[in-house]
């Protein structure tokens, strides 16, 4: 997923940067932290700082989850790992090639015909593109291996039944 607003929508509000004192203040009361009414809207603001959480929480990771999913966030900027920024440009391009009135009905028919060609196919092969350009830019930027769990392999056959044990049983009789 990417970073979009509509798909960052915080689960819980927090004071903004032009919040007004008394609703910094309210927001604080609400989650029980200690302040003064003295206190500037600055230091209010550090105290909000302090109160929020490390790691945010977004309304549509927690309804993914819900469903048995779970949300990767894409880095910011970063278009070229999105398979939906390849399927535009095929749209765009289909559109772009065919529409010759520039009107916007004819335009809204070719969108929708450009949409309604694309193929689980064209799915697939973006998301492979996609794919590959990150694992490329893992690699190139060394980071693969630190992202990769290491897999432990034991080749050692299994020590519950040793040598020594069946020793110690003859030695018993």
């Amino acid at each position: 997923m990417d970073n979009a607003t509509y798909h960052s929508t915080l689960t819980e509000e927090y004071p903004k940067a032009n919040t007004r004192k008394a609703d910094v203040q309210k927001w604080l009361q609400n989650k029980s932290v200690d302040f003064s009414p003295v206190e500037t809207l600055s230091e209010l603001r550090e105290k909000v700082k302090k109160s929020m959480p490390k790691e945010k929480k977004y309304k549509l990771d927690e309804i993914a989850l819900q469903m048995g999913h779970e949300v990767v966030r894409l880095p910011p900027y970063h278009y070229q790992y999105k398979p939906i920024e390849l399927i535009w440009a095929q749209v765009k391009g289909k559109v772009a090639e065919k529409n010759n009135t520039f009107k916007m009905s004819d335009v809204e028919i070719l969108v929708n015909s450009a949409l309604n060609a694309v193929t689980t196919e064209d799915w697939a092969k973006c998301g492979e593109h996609c794919n590959k350009n990150q694992e490329d830019d893992l690699i190139k930027e060394g980071l693969r291996d630190e992202i990769l769990e290491p897999i432990i392999i034991t080749i050692n056959p299994d020590d519950s039944s040793t040598d020594e044990d069946d020793d110690e049983d003859d030695n018993t009789n």
